[in-house]
């Protein structure tokens, strides 16, 4: 035999080479080239990349395109091209992105033995540099109007410098009507005057002035005015670093007054901002879909920062369910269509519907406000005094109001109080009094949704009273019209019954005429209907009782074979059957009809009727000595029913 030794340390060194051979294999960088969908764009792709954990991450230069020649000329055409590079997954180095939407006239022209497309349209191009996902350098956006193949007109263009993401030193942005100028801290925060010009020279200018980050005020100039609004310029206290967005001018709004707050709105430079982020935020959806991205510049500016405690973090959460469910209540009352009628011609329905629309104005709106600074997480940018003095701007609200009430076209008015145990302390924190306001608000739309909930209730009453009245009658009339029809066509005993049925339903009606108490004639009118259905099917039953005798006597009738006769002859048979049904139980139902009829026992005379004709036709046939034996003597109808029933559960 022969054996191989085989080194230790040697099998450990191939073992580790054949490790690092399947790491490098794994990290081998491979190309592509096809199609490629990256959100709502797909276009055709080349790049490399690798494979990590089974994953695919892109490695090296990226390029992506699509533009379509046929649908340009037959109606229009967007086209697009991302060229850049990634390492590790992440975009870095120079990026660049283009998106255009064209249409075509069919023009063309020839240059250089090559026919030219003459296209319209708008062009976007973003251009600049890219380190590990975050914009560095200097970006320009631009997004300019073609005509015919030439740039006519610039419809937007932004030049923003960036280290590592941070936006630095000046900038500018512009579109067809403005243009901001600006600059940032080395840190990024906003500093000294951002400067908005129209592009005509005839609108309003405007400049913000930052110091380190903090808002100090804001100019307003134009040909007619020129207003100054104040904002942080004597603060010194602790302060909060957070980006320039929505939220932002949100906050400033509890700084200003609703002067100030008008003029604000009707700024340009906020919403220059944010067209430039839309711009920004679409290149960032592109290379995240692609990777790691952290694209988005942050403007960042400064605000005052007053933290809350947990008491007061405990006063703004009720405050807030409050008034979620007070908004809840009071939607519901005022889109109520059946309410909405009925306060044309009700006045306490309009009473309470107007009602609601004073709480809402008095209490929930200006609630509204403060919930929406806490959605914004912007509370804490405000001192309590100034959060007070905003959202309660009018007046404070009081529990009670004077509802003007308009019928027929004259106005009355009524008093109201909203029915509540709390009431706001004039010592009390700001946030504390402004949960009451809230709950002072809901326990008013409270009372009054109790009070709309009986007045729909008894409106619903009252249609459905009419309904049952009407049916009511529908049932009689079908009763009578049933049992005059029958005329004289019936045995004199079944016409006495259905004279009875008919009588009793004229007194079941009389009795109905005299109940008053609104709340027991919807009661007694449901009781009425059906009564008057079991009477109307009791009268079909009744109808057909003479044919349930005639159909039972011939069932049990059969055909026999006389030899004396020598012919055929009808023999009747199991004939203490058919006597316990037609001389006893018969007379019966229709005794109880005349003698003992009442509304409750209706159904279950009129079950009992049907019942017993079914078992008796089918005891045609099944073996009934025994119960014959017993009919013999039994003449109680009673008991001869319970025989029947026993019978038939055995069947």
């Amino acid at each position: 035999m022969i054996r191989l030794t085989i080194n230790p340390l040697l099998l450990f060194i191939v073992c580790c080479c054949f490790s690092i051979t399947n790491l490098l294999n794994a990290q081998e960088v491979k190309n592509y080239n096809g199609p490629l969908q990256i959100g709502k764009y797909n276009g055709k792709a080349t790049y490399t990349y690798k494979i990590v954990d089974n994953d695919t991450v892109l490695e090296g230069d990226f390029l992506v395109l699509r533009s379509n020649l046929q649908e340009l000329l037959q109606k229009q055409d967007y086209s697009f091209q991302f060229k850049g590079s990634f390492v590790d997954g992440t975009a870095n180095g120079p990026w660049k992105f283009q998106f255009g939407e064209f249409n075509s006239k069919s023009q063309s022209e020839v240059i250089d033995y090559q026919y030219r497309v003459l296209v319209s349209g708008v062009q976007k191009t973003s251009t600049g540099k890219i380190k590990m996902g975050k914009p560095n350098g200097e970006w320009s956006i631009l997004e300019e109007q073609i005509e015919d193949s030439e740039i006519s007109e610039t419809l937007f263009k932004s030049v923003i410098t960036f280290d590592d993401g941070v936006p630095q030193q000046n900038f500018s942005i512009n579109n067809e009507d403005y243009t901001l100028v600006g600059r940032f801290l080395r840190d990024g925060v906003a500093h000294d005057e951002w400067s908005l010009f129209p592009t005509n020279g005839i609108d309003q200018s405007e400049s913000w002035f930052f110091k380190d980050g903090l808002l100090q005020s804001i100019r307003v100039d134009d040909d007619n005015e020129h207003k100054t609004i104040t904002a942080f310029k004597d603060y010194s206290g602790e302060t909060k670093t957070i980006n320039l967005d929505a939220s932002y001018i949100a906050a400033l709004d509890i700084q200003f007054s609703q002067e100030d707050v008008n003029t604000l709105h009707q700024n340009n430079l906020p919403k220059l901002l944010k067209q430039n982020a839309l711009r920004y935020q679409e290149i960032d959806d592109i290379l995240s879909a692609l990777g790691k991205s952290d694209f988005l510049p942050e403007f960042k500016v400064k605000v005052p920062y007053y933290p809350l405690d947990s008491l007061e973090r405990d006063d703004i959460d009720s405050t807030v369910a409050y008034y979620k469910k007070a908004r809840e209540l009071s939607e519901s009352i005022l889109h109520n269509s059946q309410l909405n009628i009925l306060k044309l011609s009700d006045e306490t329905t309009a009473y309470q519907y107007n009602t609601v629309l004073k709480i809402k104005k008095d209490f929930l709106t200006p609630i509204q406000e403060m919930v929406r600074y806490d959605s914004l997480s912007i509370l804490e940018y405000t001192s309590r005094k100034q959060l007070f003095d905003h959202v309660f701007a009018e007046d404070l609200p009081k529990p009670k109001m004077t509802i003007a009430i308009e019928m027929d076209s004259i106005t009355s008015t009524r008093e109201y109080t909203i029915p509540t145990s709390t009431v706001p302390s004039s010592d009390a924190a700001s946030t504390s009094y402004i949960k009451t306001i809230a709950k002072m608000g809901y326990d008013g739309i409270q009372a009054i949704a109790n009070e709309v909930k009986e007045t729909l209730a008894q409106e619903k009453r009252q249609n459905e009273l009419a309904n049952l009245e009407e049916e009511i009658i529908v049932q009689n009339d079908s009763l009578v019209m049933f049992i005059d029809s029958m005329g004289t066509s019936l045995p004199v005993n079944y016409l006495s019954a259905l004279r009875q049925l008919k009588s009793f339903a004229s007194a079941t009606l009389n009795d109905y005429s005299k109940v008053k108490s609104a709340q027991n004639r919807l009661t007694a009118a449901r009781s009425t209907l059906s009564c008057l259905k079991n009477l109307n099917e009791l009268s079909i039953t009744v109808s057909n009782m003479p044919t349930f005798k005639s159909t039972i006597l011939d069932s049990y009738t059969d055909r026999i074979w006389n030899p004396f006769m020598a012919t055929l002859m009808d023999e009747d048979i199991k004939k203490r059957i058919t006597s316990a049904y037609t001389k006893i139980l018969e007379p019966y139902f229709l005794k109880q009809i005349e003698q003992s009829l009442t509304c409750e026992n209706t159904i279950k005379l009129n079950e009992h009727i049907n019942a017993t004709y079914h078992m008796v036709i089918m005891l045609k046939d099944k073996d009934t000595k025994k119960l014959e034996r017993k009919l013999k003597k039994e003449k109680d109808p009673s008991v001869i029913l319970e025989m029947l029933n026993v019978q038939n559960t055995k069947q």
